[in-house]
């Protein structure tokens, strides 16, 4: 029924698996492990790492973006259905906007700290459980891309909730072609540069979103009102 819905989330989960498959079927970053199923070693673990350093942020996404902002949603949308009045829809707006914001501010904020502590104990905590200190530049960079990727999801939870399909489809093809090409470059740049192909296109494809986002908010009222059937 609404294919613009398949297609965000195919390009959505191809957009964050690109670098992956990047890695597994590049000949001198990944080995074959059974038929044609290939692994990363290189690539692999310290993304497997990486992704449970996002936990905090995923709390606060939820709580944020799962209950508040959907408070502010069904108000807002309930006021406008029944007819209330401008001053309400205007206010339910405004601090739908806001929980917007919060949310946004408190995963920066609880990933900053995870990202710091990281870094700080990263090397006694590798050692601790017997992983060589020649993964943690990838780990950190990782880790910092996953924590953009957390902010991305809140950032399309919006556009799903507003049913602005367009524009999750424009920013998951976004990711998906730079998160292929510059996964591509940064194996040709060398080791060094592995993991900021990812973090890069995440980062890239935050600021769109946030950028629509905004936009979005800007004509939110106009669209609800003017736009409709």
């Amino acid at each position: 029924m609404f294919p613009t819905l398949l297609l965000g989330g195919t390009l959505y989960n191809l957009g964050v698996w690109a670098d992956k498959l990047v890695f597994w079927f590049t000949p001198q970053t990944s080995s074959a492990v059974i038929g044609p199923l290939r692994a990363s070693t290189i690539y692999d673990l310290p993304v497997f790492l990486a992704y449970l350093c996002v936990i905090p942020g995923m709390g606060v996404f939820l709580v944020k973006f799962e209950t508040d902002f959907v408070e502010w949603y069904d108000k807002f949308y309930t006021a406008v259905r029944a007819g209330g009045a401008l001053q309400d829809i205007a206010g339910f707006h405004d601090r739908m906007q806001d929980t917007v914001r919060e949310g946004i501010y408190q995963i920066i904020k609880v990933q900053a700290i995870t990202l710091l502590a990281l870094y700080t104990f990263v090397g006694p905590l590798f050692h601790a459980i017997g992983i060589s200190d020649l993964y943690i530049p990838l780990f950190l960079v990782q880790a910092v891309a996953a924590s953009f990727q957390v902010l991305l999801l809140a950032v399309l939870n919006v556009f799903f909730y507003l049913d602005r399909r367009r524009e999750v489809v424009l920013i998951t093809a976004l990711l998906t072609v730079l998160n292929l090409a510059l996964s591509v470059l940064s194996i040709h740049l060398g080791a060094e540069y592995f993991g900021y192909g990812f973090a890069v296109a995440l980062l890239v494809t935050l600021l769109a979103g946030l950028l629509l986002v905004q936009r979005l908010f800007r004509r939110l009222e106009y669209q609800t009102f003017m736009l409709q059937g």
